[in-house]
C-alpha cells in the first residue's frame, strides 16, 4: 500500500513540475518584449564630416546673427574637395546660390577646422570668419549688413528647423513644402511673457519667452502627421545669447 502511495505522490510530483514548466515556456509569449522603434532623448548627432561642419557652421551663423536666417531658405550645396597640391592640409569650397563657404584643415589627429562664409545679394552682405573643433564652433570675425538685426519668433522658427535638418537629419524628409500659419498668442491674464506658436504641413512649433532685455528663448516643436494620433518627433531646446541647446528629443516614426 505504501508503495501505492509513494509511485502515485511521485507522478503528481513529476505531473506539476512538468506543468509549472510548461506555464513558465508559454507565459513569455503572452507578454513579449516590446519592439522598440524610434529614438528617445537621442542627443545632437556628431558632426564628423565637412558637409556636416559646413552645414553646423550655418545652423551657429544663423543663432548668432538671427536677421539672415531668411537668406538660408533651401541651400543646396555644391561643391567638395579641391585639388591644392598642399601636402598635409585639405580644402573644400562649396556654393549654393549667393552663399559660399571655404573650409580648410591640417590632416592631423582632431584638426582644427577654419571657415569661411560668404553672402552678397540684395544689399545684404555676409562676411563671417571662424573655427570648428571638439562640437563647438567659435567666430572670429564677422560683418553683416543690409538686414535687421533684429530677432524675430519667425527666425526663431526657421532656426529650429534648420537645427533639426542638421542634427537630427531624419526630420529632414518631412520639411518639404513648408508655408507657415500662425503668430502671437493671447496669454489672457498671464503678464511678462510672450508665446508664439506656428503651423505648417503637421509641424507645430511654440516659442516663448520672458518678457525682458535679451530674453532666454524656450522652443518645442513638434511633427504629428494627419494620419497619426500621437507625435512622431518632439523636440525641445532653448536658444540664449546665440545659442541653441536641445533639452530633450523624441522620433517615433
Amino acid at each position: 500500500m505504501r508503495k501505492k502511495l509513494i509511485i502515485v505522490a511521485v507522478v503528481v510530483l513529476i505531473v506539476v513540475i512538468t506543468g509549472g514548466i510548461l506555464a513558465y515556456s508559454y507565459l513569455p509569449t503572452q507578454n513579449p518584449t516590446p519592439n522598440l522603434i524610434g529614438e528617445t532623448n537621442t542627443p545632437p548627432k556628431a558632426l564628423l564630416t565637412v558637409d556636416e561642419i559646413r552645414d553646423g557652421a550655418m545652423v551657429y551663423l544663423a543663432a548668432n546673427h538671427t536677421g539672415i536666417v531668411s537668406t538660408m531658405n533651401d541651400l543646396s550645396w555644391s561643391g567638395g574637395k579641391q585639388d591644392t597640391g598642399l601636402l598635409g592640409a585639405e580644402t573644400y569650397v562649396y556654393t549654393s546660390g549667393s552663399w559660399s563657404c571655404v573650409i580648410d584643415y591640417p590632416v592631423v589627429s582632431n584638426p582644427v577646422y577654419s571657415l569661411a562664409v560668404d553672402y552678397s545679394k540684395d544689399g545684404v552682405v555676409v562676411s563671417w570668419m571662424g573655427s570648428y573643433q571638439n562640437g563647438a564652433f567659435s567666430e572670429t570675425s564677422a560683418t553683416v549688413t543690409g538686414v535687421d538685426s533684429t530677432l524675430t519668433e519667425e527666425g526663431i522658427r526657421d532656426l529650429t528647423m534648420m537645427f533639426l535638418k542638421v542634427y537630427h537629419n531624419n526630420t529632414s524628409t518631412y520639411m518639404h513644402g513648408m508655408s507657415w500659419t500662425g503668430g502671437q498668442m493671447d496669454m489672457g491674464m498671464m503678464v511678462g511673457s510672450n508665446k508664439y506658436n506656428y503651423q505648417s504641413n503637421g509641424w507645430n512649433v511654440t516659442i516663448q519667452n520672458p518678457v525682458v532685455p535679451n530674453p532666454p528663448y524656450t522652443i518645442t516643436a513638434i511633427y504629428m502627421p494627419s494620419n497619426m494620433q500621437t507625435a512622431m518627433m518632439t523636440w525641445e531646446g532653448t536658444l540664449d545669447n546665440g545659442i541653441m541647446t536641445q533639452n530633450s528629443y523624441a522620433y517615433n516614426p
